[in-house]
């Protein structure tokens, strides 16, 4: 099988020479600075790209990039937690921190995809399939993780990615090595090539522009654990698309649903994703957390009790059992967008001063950013930051928009985000109300709390509804609301209707 994959040229006369000897290596990395993130990180760039530009034995070069491999998974996860938790467009720094982490991941998967070329070369490849597996499987993590980090900084992947992943596992199973466990001390697991595979195939059919970077994060983490679930095979007719992805393995795509094809399946060289047992298991694991804690044995992590971890299940579900449809169409525009982010924002400008000191210390109302509005339907529109603009956003995000200043501050929610490839940041917002009313309520300590009242909607069959921060959801509660009018409603909270990381959405009945 030919592989068409990406790497370095390699120098023949090199002025320095690789240190290819596990041991020396092993010393290297003791002695680098492990709390100067940049240092430690740039000087295991700099010996990888020694290393990857120099002709060495495929057994010497794995033998060294499987020394290095440890520390740069540990890096690179300290570097994430600066840019996943940084606001949208990322800051200069923070964006260092992702181009580092991408880098590493990048001359890893070099390594490794030098060796698995040398290997294919031979002539007699007789005894080397431990050794060609480890590379295959090493290959596809590398890349796993680069495609990650651009889901985490919501980028475009660069051309090859898909096709790599692809190729290389064609040809795991052209040689008979995708359902063998290899060993991943990094991981603390066992493996098979094939899991590794679903696991770029499946965080790709999550639609990660629309989780936050949390969220993002949690959802690598239930791949990994459930993973296998999912099942590959070869494409065969099926009465029912749901829950079956095309896989076009000689193209530079990832997967899309089955319904959604836009041409004929290639039986030599696609594949079929199947989930529905991943979605059955997601499903079994929303009505556990419906019922309570989660019990031990349903293998998730301690914070799989959070109210938005059942939330990010529901939106698994959707996704990797029956792809969403568009409601709306979306009709191109090119108008200018006022824009306000966040709750106290929001609250602070239709109110029309500030709610209390503690909300802004300068006591200035929130100033609103300007944005083009690249095509607008009933349900949504897509935005795109203008040069000048300054913004800090996260999915999830409450936001205000208007055409115009004779218009109402129409309620939407940030639902994704795309750094384009002329570093343009796009954003989707998803309309929740046309307009909405400044309302308040007394916390425990007696400060007023800010809530957004959003209007019946009649066609929409659409109940009045609030708008808090995180944790003003709770089931059953009686609260006194203060109006515009300083007048007051007492209510009772009925149903949860959204939770994101930054607000809580629910229905109420007045008393």
């Amino acid at each position: 099988m030919l592989l068409n994959l990406n790497v370095p040229a390699l120098v023949e006369h090199p002025l320095i020479v690789a240190e290819t000897k596990p041991a020396k290596i092993t010393k290297f990395l003791n002695a680098l600075p492990v709390t100067n993130i940049l240092e430690t990180s740039q000087a295991l760039q700099e010996e990888l790209e020694i290393l990857n530009r120099q002709k060495v034995a495929p057994d010497t070069r794995v033998k060294a990039l499987e020394t290095y491999r440890p520390a740069i998974a540990s890096v690179t996860e300290s570097l994430a937690a600066h840019y996943c938790n940084a606001p949208l467009p990322l800051p200069e720094q923070d964006k260092q921190y992702a181009t580092l982490a991408n880098t590493l991941w990048t001359e890893l998967a070099y390594g490794y995809k030098l060796a698995l070329l040398d290997l294919e070369a031979r002539l007699f490849k007789i005894g080397g399939a431990k050794l060609l597996n480890l590379c295959l499987h090493r290959t596809l993590d590398a890349l796993r993780m680069q495609i990650e980090i651009y889901y985490e900084t919501y980028r475009a992947q660069p051309p090859s990615l898909w096709s790599e992943l692809h190729q290389l596992y064609a040809l795991s199973v052209k040689r008979g090595l995708e359902a063998t466990a290899i060993d991943d001390l990094v991981r603390n697991q066992a493996l098979p090539i094939s899991h590794v595979y679903k696991q770029a195939l499946l965080i790709s059919l999550a639609d990660p522009q629309h989780l936050s970077q949390k969220d993002i994060k949690l959802t690598s983490d239930y791949i990994t654990r459930f993973a296998g679930l999912a099942q590959l095979q070869r494409p065969e007719p099926m009465e029912n698309p749901a829950a079956i992805f095309l896989i076009s393995g000689n193209r530079d795509k990832p997967p899309v649903p089955l319904g959604k094809r836009l041409r004929k399946v290639d039986e030599e060289h696609d594949f079929f994703l199947l989930t529905m047992d991943l979605a059955r298991q997601v499903h079994q694991h929303i009505k556990q957390c419906q019922q309570g804690s989660f019990p031990p044995e349903a293998g998730l992590p301690e914070n799989a009790n959070q109210p938005r971890y059942q939330d990010l299940l529901t939106y698994l579900l959707r996704h990797w059992g029956a792809s969403p449809k568009r409601i709306y169409n979306r009709t191109p525009k090119n108008d200018g967008i006022e824009l306000i982010i966040g709750l106290p924002a929001l609250h602070t400008t239709l109110y029309g001063k500030i709610l209390t000191e503690a909300d802004n210390a300068l006591g200035k109302l929130p100033r609103n950013s300007r944005w083009q509005a690249l095509n607008i339907s009933a349900g949504g529109m897509a935005l795109r930051k203008l040069p000048a603009t300054e913004a800090h956003l996260h999915i999830g995000d409450l936001v205000g928009v208007r055409i115009s200043h004779t218009t109402h501050w129409a309620i939407g929610v940030l639902r994704w985000a795309s750094h384009t490839e002329n570093r343009h940041l796009d954003i989707g917002i998803q309309l929740l109300a046309p307009e909405a009313k400044p309302v308040s309520m007394q916390s425990a300590d007696e400060h007023a709390v800010p809530l957004l009242l959003l209007p019946e909607i009649p066609t929409l069959k659409q109940s009045p509804s609030l708008i808090g921060a995180p944790g003003s959801y709770s089931p059953a509660k009686i609260i006194d609301l203060t109006l515009e009018d300083d007048s007051s409603k007492r209510i009772m909270i009925t149903r949860l209707i959204e939770r994101t990381n930054q607000f809580d959405h629910f229905q109420f009945s007045t008393l």
